[in-house]
């Protein structure tokens, strides 16, 4: 199934901020920090529930020196992983 369409969003127990292009991710129900590289942190900070993951994806092209084939591995490959650890969650305006 494709993600391309969807649009994640912080998970209701997640508490991020991007700082100095790393964003430290606190895991509320669970007591974990996290911290994510540059990229993650951009893909997190348009995780808003508003971008889509295909539009997440182009500005990671934009922004980055990746191709669009591997940007868009990465970015749903990432979002997925994150949904799993329950980090984020897909807008329920985009999941139905």
């Amino acid at each position: 199934m494709s993600i391309s369409h969807l649009s994640p969003q912080p998970h209701p127990q997640t508490a991020g901020r991007v700082i100095d292009d790393e964003a430290v991710l606190i895991l509320t129900d669970v007591g974990e920090v996290t911290v994510l590289n540059s990229v993650g942190a951009r893909i997190f900070e348009l995780s808003d529930g508003h971008h889509t993951v295909a539009q997440i994806t182009e500005c990671i092209i934009d922004e980055f020196d990746v191709s669009a084939t591997v940007a868009e591995q990465d970015v749903t490959s990432f979002v997925e992983s994150m949904v799993a650890q329950n980090v984020l969650v897909f807008s329920a305006e985009t999941a139905q």
